[in-house]
């Protein structure tokens, strides 16, 4: 009879397999996440299938038909993991990801979000849209919700289009905890219902305003042309000012606030509007010079500096969520549209990324983990493990 390995010489998967609790741990994990499939057509568990579609995403699967791939060829480790005998057809995972309720999947991984800890002081709570091209059969619109500091996804909302990214907003707000963060959106959301619900779920508000939303627009743009003339003399305005140079492009940035708004007839129709904003980018790429300025009002009192920082911590849900998704995940080359395939599938991607982004931190390097968890059972098993004890 071999002896049994000192527990020094177990592996993480050999630690992993050897709990009892990981199955009933899987289940606890998705216990709320219903069941589509018939009562006589379910070979394998809801919650097997589940582990079996992350697992395939983290190390590397972009696709359905990528999905059974592994899961073939990774058959001897879930043999060992669930004690499944054979792996499930393409068409058990297709039908699956066509079915799933994707309103019971996003409230799982909000569930695991709010068991992270929350270390950063001051919380920047990004909103944007991304429409998933790849889906060409329906538009498949996503608003995000993205936690600057820690680079981690909230949750996200669907939307038909972008236009309905007003309606889509306020609900996104109330499925997460923004209390005491600042919520940075587009001119999308320069809407008085927007600023309301954010003021009553207790944040705060830094916006950008666009050309036609009008009387505030235009009378933010004569406040900041005005105190530009007069060299801000007098006008109660803070400015800052940074410049940033490499791979052949050289941006300057100034970023101008004021809180003396007494002028300002429409202020109270915006909940406690404290700061009118301007920043002004110049670019100069391979000679060519490029001049924008953008608008921006905040519940917040600040510095120019801390403006310049927040408004900036805005530009990181698109390069480093939707550029993720993009260029490490290729979901634009998804074309998975069917049912509630392309939503579910985009979900299983951004829980993918928060899991890989919390094991290891930052936001850099999450294709390189991707292929080691591809590679290494091991590290596949450690994340999984992240999953279903509520670490993610």
């Amino acid at each position: 009879m071999s002896k049994r390995k000192p527990a020094e010489f177990y592996s993480a998967a050999d630690q992993l397999l050897d709990q009892q609790e990981f199955v009933e741990s899987i289940e606890r994990a998705f216990k709320e996440i219903p069941d589509p499939r018939v009562l006589d057509n379910q070979s394998y568990p809801l919650t097997y299938l589940l582990i079996m579609i992350l697992a395939a995403v983290i190390a590397g699967a972009n696709a359905i038909t990528q999905i059974h791939q592994y899961v073939c060829v990774k058959i001897g480790l879930f043999q060992r993991l669930l004690g499944i005998e054979q792996p499930p057809g393409y068409l058990v995972f297709w039908w699956l990801l066509v079915r799933l309720d994707p309103q019971k999947l996003q409230e799982t991984f909000l569930h695991w979000m709010k068991e992270l800890p929350t270390e950063v002081k001051d919380r920047i709570i990004a909103i944007d849209g991304k429409r998933l091209n790849g889906a060409s059969k329906q538009v498949v619109h996503l608003v995000s919700a993205w936690e600057t500091g820690r680079g981690l996804l909230l949750g996200q909302m669907k939307t038909e289009n972008k236009s309905n990214e007003i309606t889509a907003i306020p609900r996104l707000l109330n499925t997460i905890d923004i209390k005491g963060a600042a919520i940075t959106i587009d001119a999308a959301g320069a809407q008085k219902k927007i600023v309301e619900e954010i003021r009553d779920l207790g944040g705060d508000y830094v916006i950008a305003l666009k050309g036609n939303q009008g009387h505030l627009h235009d009378e933010a743009q004569n406040f900041f042309e005005q105190a530009r003339e007069c060299q801000y003399e007098g006008c109660d305005c803070a400015v800052a000012k940074a410049i940033e140079k490499g791979h052949g492009r050289i941006e300057e940035r100034e970023v101008v606030v004021t809180s003396l708004l007494d002028w300002l007839d429409c202020r109270a129709e915006w909940r406690d509007l404290k700061t009118l904003i301007e920043i002004t980018t110049q670019r100069e790429v391979k000679g060519k010079t490029s001049m924008e300025r953008r608008y921006y009002i905040s519940s917040l009192a600040m510095t120019a500096e801390k403006a310049m920082n927040i408004i900036r911590s805005h530009w990181g849900i698109e390069n480093n969520l939707h550029w993720t998704m993009d260029v490490t995940f290729r979901e634009d080359d998804c074309t998975v549209s069917t049912g509630n395939a392309a939503e579910n599938f985009a979900l299983f991607r951004r829980m993918a990324q928060s899991v890989l982004q919390a094991e290891a931190g930052g936001t850099k390097g999450i294709a390189m983990r991707r292929r080691q968890a591809g590679w290494n059972d091991d590290y596949a098993v450690k994340l999984l493990g992240m999953v279903v004890s509520g670490g993610v």
